[in-house]
């Protein structure tokens, strides 16, 4: 497994009870794909339209009804040949392109989702390193393609075209550290979440700075004027235990996954924990929790797969986002029957 496995796959993290209502959560019944032979996750993306997304490493799936079906298979062919360990996934405003960028070699696929029968190619030239985690985005506006490393967590467009050449936009002053998921609000402000130093077993949460970047930059670089460090650092130095799939809604709250909870962190900067449980979850145990999150704009909902115990699928989950900024501190899950957690270990 890669050490750099831990966005998705939390050492543990304690939630302390504090004041504040819990967001409401309701399944959507079905379950998320298992990760393909050689992944470790299947991640979710969304569409603007309400589509949702998954991948399992080797097949992308739309959500219908109640199910997730498939839209193409044959991902690891067209990533190299390689089995393809999914750690992003990001899919175009109008469900017409979907990317899947692989930790554990490196690559970038991209699948046309606009003609009767979807097509698969890879980007071999993005040039970022294997054995890492990835953030991908599709701008909502424009529809370019955006990219970070776990190694580093600079930022990243890239051409989608080719060989899928990139071009740095930040490199966040060398501080990066294990960071991956990044996300675009629907009005085209990109979160980048940019991890400061690494857990430790006995406390997993580290620091991380949330950076933002503007429409009007949005605006300049979809006309070629590149500006590197144009982000806005709005959030310093805020605890958390993972950071490996982001979303961003209509108001600009940013939420950060982690395997047992999704961190809420408000346009201000606050930060408060939106649902979660009080029970640490060490990272090589990761076979119930959270997996995945995506913000679907069109119902104004988080998307995600939660597990409440070892050998559970991952079903289809919807949370609602914080209906206002939460106050600064960890609030229990406080819920029954969906997320009653069981513990079998």
């Amino acid at each position: 497994m890669r050490a750099t496995q831990w966005m998705a796959m939390a050492v543990g993290v304690w939630l302390a009870a504090s004041g504040g209502a819990t967001a409401g959560v309701q399944s959507l019944g079905g379950s998320l794909p298992n990760p393909a032979g050689g992944s470790y996750t299947t991640v979710l993306a969304a569409d603007s339209l309400g589509g949702i997304y998954a991948c399992d490493g080797n097949s992308l799936y739309k959500y219908s009804g109640s199910a997730f079906t498939p839209l193409y298979k044959g991902i690891v062919a067209a990533g190299g040949g390689a089995a393809f360990d999914p750690s992003a996934l990001a899919v175009s405003a109008d469900g017409s392109a979907a990317y899947v960028a692989s930790g554990n070699t490196g690559k970038v696929v991209r699948i046309d989702l606009s003609g009767a029968t979807p097509l698969a190619s890879g980007l071999s030239n993005v040039g970022l390193p294997s054995g890492s985690n990835y953030g991908l985005a599709v701008d909502p506006i424009y529809g370019q393609l955006f990219i970070t490393d776990s190694y580093t967590q600079s930022l990243y467009l890239v051409d989608p075209t080719g060989a899928g050449s990139v071009t740095l936009l930040d490199d966040f002053d060398g501080t990066g550290v294990l960071g991956s998921g990044i996300g675009f609000s629907p009005d085209g402000r990109l979160v980048v979440p940019v991890g400061k130093a690494l857990p430790t077993v006995t406390d997993d949460t580290f620091p991380v700075d949330l950076y933002r970047f503007s429409l009007a930059w949005l605006d300049d670089l979809s006309a070629g004027i590149v500006t590197t460090g144009a982000g806005d650092l709005y959030a310093s130095d805020l605890l958390v235990s993972g950071s490996g799939a982001v979303g961003v809604d209509g108001t600009g709250n940013a939420y950060l996954a982690a395997s047992d909870a999704i961190y809420s962190v408000a346009a201000n900067g606050s930060l408060s924990v939106l649902v979660g449980d009080t029970t640490p979850h060490v990272w090589w145990m990761f076979d119930y929790g959270f997996m995945g999150l995506a913000y679907d704009a069109k119902e104004d909902r988080l998307v995600t797969g939660y597990a409440a115990s070892s050998g559970d699928p991952f079903g289809l989950t919807a949370v609602d986002p914080a209906p206002e900024p939460a106050t600064l501190g960890l609030v229990a899950l406080g819920l029954t029957g969906l997320l009653a957690r069981r513990r079998t270990r």
